[in-house]
């Protein structure tokens, strides 16, 4: 009979103290086993650590139970590296939120999903949406089930379609690079590009958890606003530069994605820059549409004519 394989189900939590006894709860109704879960706070200054204690208090499931507090607030980048280089053993690792909930079969879903798929180093998958109330709001509907998306994708300006809460990864594309950046405000769209590096990766229209959306979330417009655009490029462009110093990928590639990745700085500026007004707003887009097109044509020479 075969063995299963050690997931490290990470749940990151800074300042969620009226949601993070249910998503612990979803941790530890898993199916799954053997799992680990290591609940990570980054320095909480509410009441969210007590919250922790409480709910784990009389747990005697099969799944480990690892509860990390950081003494100081290491912010998204050193907290992600802390957790996944350091504490997780598991082959895969699972990467939560403490607003979201996973549903009982998650886990095992997800694991079954990316052993049929062994090229590919990362599996996203849907959600539905609920409030901060837990109410739902709606399904997220993708226009396809399956789709796989590989780094000539990104190179040719295509839509990535990706969805950080409840993804998996392989434990290997961890230990693939360095660390994150201390400096580094996501590790979404780094695993994104990291994945699409290292073979690619898988996006399935399969809600495997609840998301909640409220007015602290990263994803909204105003939560990705914040961050810095500089710290992620300065993300890609280290990763890009490691793996050509290992021999992973070749010069003309490393140039490319060099090029490319310089144009995403400008278009997250320009996204992500306050319109004046209507005329402004548009003329945006039309820029934006012009780098793209210029980069494509720019590539398109550099390969000879050739797509």
């Amino acid at each position: 009979m075969k063995k299963n394989k050690l997931v490290s189900y990470c749940l990151f939590t800074y300042n969620q103290e009226e949601y993070i006894r249910e998503s612990i709860e979803g941790a530890l109704n898993q199916a799954y086993s053997p799992m680990e879960i290591i609940i990570s706070d980054d320095c909480s200054s509410d009441r969210t650590v007590e919250v922790i204690e409480q709910t784990l208090e009389n747990y005697s499931g099969p799944h480990k139970i690892i509860v990390n507090k950081n003494q100081q607030n290491l912010g998204i980048g050193g907290h992600f590296s802390k957790v996944c280089y350091t504490i997780a053993k598991g082959d895969y690792i699972i990467i939560l939120g403490g607003d979201d909930i996973s549903y009982k079969e998650h886990v095992e879903q997800a694991v079954s999903i990316i052993e049929e798929n062994p090229t590919v180093t990362m599996i996203d998958f849907n959600a539905e949406i609920i409030n901060k109330h837990g109410v739902f709001v709606k399904n997220n509907d993708l226009d396809f089930n399956f789709k796989k998306f590989t780094l000539d994708d990104y190179l040719d300006l295509r839509k990535l379609s990706h969805f950080a809460p409840g993804r998996i990864l392989r434990k290997s594309l961890i230990d693939s690079f360095e660390p994150l950046l201390e400096s580094c405000q996501t590790e979404d769209l780094v695993l994104v590009v990291r994945s699409l590096l290292m073979g690619g990766f898988i996006r399935v229209n399969k809600p495997l958890l609840k998301y909640r959306k409220h007015d602290a979330s990263l994803s909204t417009v105003e939560g990705l606003s914040k961050f810095s655009n500089f710290t992620i490029i300065a993300q890609h462009l280290k990763d890009s530069i490691f793996l050509f110093d290992k021999g992973l990928i070749d010069e003309k590639t490393s140039i490319f994605l060099l090029k490319r990745i310089s144009l995403e700085l400008k278009l997250r500026d320009l996204k992500f820059s306050p319109s004046k007004n209507y005329v402004h707003a548009k003329c945006k887009l039309i820029y934006v549409d012009l780098l793209g097109y210029k980069f494509q044509v720019e590539k398109w020479l550099k390969n000879g004519g050739k797509r």
